[in-house]
């Protein structure tokens, strides 16, 4: 086999070529490899950025929520202090009340009118009961026909027995509230009423002979043995009644200290719940000033602020900023807006006033006067001073009028200074 041997190219390479071309290809795998580690330092840099904003949203979110939770506890607090101490302060003198002598005997009082009020009807009821068996018995001991005036007659009798009962019960409770009292003759009268009853609706009950007639006899007089016992249980508690002593080792109304609170107004806190709401706008504003100090801005860039109010300028009845104005024709004059004067209106009979010279506006600046914001904060300061005075009852401190005012104490003494 014979071999054959190839000539090299025309363009031969050099070793020096060689060389530039593969730094060529180095330099080109460098630049793709810079720009993959910046694409992903840039990729990283956003994902920490996002990531920061999140964190930023969410310490907001927190804090809001803390905000929120600390007012609505503050003002659970606050309103619980002043129930405590208004409520707490009339259920104290409701207490002395109620244990005072005079309550006390008013108390004993409605025992008396609770007596009388349960026992008479009580009474009526056992003498309506009782009325039946003192008709037959008056009827039967007297021996009145049927239907005569005797017999109706004999209907009364029960009714004006418990009448004449009735009446001394309540004279007698009427006598002892009042400091008087009945004697033993009051009470002859009484119980020889109630025995009349008793004996006359045994006599009208009394049929035949042994123990049935007995029996019968007492079946008839459980009316006006009912009314007996009420009548002695009605003289029983008129007599404790009587006895009791509300004046004995109780305190008068007016050895007591009874002064109530003053009724909360509208809008109106106390101290106690002042100071509380002051330490939340304290620490709310701590809170506020801590997440400002947190804020991260992307290359340590100042925060964006908002651009001055350039000066307008009327070139041929058209209002631009005066930069714009200055670079189309001569930089016109500054001057300020003149205030309005009064309109000149003609009195009757004389002619119209002629029209003034109107000052010619084009080429000119023009800026608004505007009122200096130290009147304001004076007025703010005076309206201050004066709410503070009139709740603290005093003269404000410097802290508590800037707080109050919203401003600074150094403000707060250069207006004191100025008032002087």
């Amino acid at each position: 086999m014979k071999l054959i041997r190839r000539r090299p190219p025309a363009e031969a390479r050099t070793a020096r070529d060689l060389a530039e071309q593969l730094a060529e290809q180095r330099a080109v795998i460098d630049v793709q490899r810079t720009d993959l580690r910046e694409r992903r330092r840039l990729d990283a840099e956003h994902r920490d950025a996002l990531a920061q904003v999140e964190e930023l949203t969410e310490t907001r979110r927190r804090a809001r929520r803390g905000r929120d939770r600390d007012g609505e506890e503050a003002a659970a607090l606050a309103e619980l202090y002043r129930r405590a101490t208004r409520s707490g302060a009339r259920a104290r003198i409701r207490t002395d009340i109620n244990r005072s002598a005079e309550m006390r005997a008013l108390r004993i009082a409605r025992v008396r009118s609770a007596t009388l009020l349960a026992g008479v009807p009580v009474l009526i009821a056992f003498g309506a009961w009782s009325t039946a068996g003192v008709q037959a018995g008056v009827v039967r001991l007297l021996g009145f026909d049927h239907e005569s005036a005797g017999w109706w007659a004999a209907w009364a009798m029960e009714p004006a027995l418990l009448t004449i009962v009735a009446l001394i019960i309540v004279g007698r409770a009427i006598l002892r509230s009042s400091g008087g009292d009945t004697d033993w003759r009051a009470t002859v009268a009484e119980w020889a009423a109630l025995g009349t009853s008793v004996a006359l609706n045994m006599a009208g009950g009394w049929a035949g002979t042994g123990l049935d007639a007995l029996g019968g006899a007492l079946a008839h007089s459980v009316g006006p043995v009912g009314a007996a016992g009420t009548a002695f249980l009605i003289g029983l508690f008129d007599s404790y009644v009587s006895n009791a002593q509300p004046w004995l080792g109780a305190p008068r109304l007016a050895e007591l200290d009874l002064t109530p609170p003053p009724p909360s107004r509208a809008g109106e806190v106390d101290d106690w719940t002042r100071q509380q709401l002051d330490q939340t706008l304290a620490d709310t504003r701590r809170a506020v000033h801590t997440l400002r100090r947190q804020v991260h801005v992307a290359h340590h860039h100042a925060l964006p602020v908002r651009p001055r109010r350039e000066p307008l300028v009327e070139l041929g009845g058209i209002r631009m900023p005066a930069r714009l104005a200055a670079q189309i024709g001569p930089l016109p004059e500054l001057v300020r807006d003149a205030p309005d004067e009064p309109v000149r209106e003609p009195v009757n009979g004389s002619s119209a006033p002629a029209a003034a010279a109107q000052v010619p506006a084009r080429g000119r600046v023009t800026e608004r006067v505007t009122k200096p914001a130290a009147t304001d904060t004076a007025k703010k300061l005076s309206q201050a001073h004066a709410r503070l005075t009139r709740r603290l009852k005093r003269e404000p401190t410097n802290p508590e009028l800037a707080e109050a005012a919203e401003v600074s104490v150094a403000t707060v003494k250069r207006w004191k200074s100025s008032q002087k």
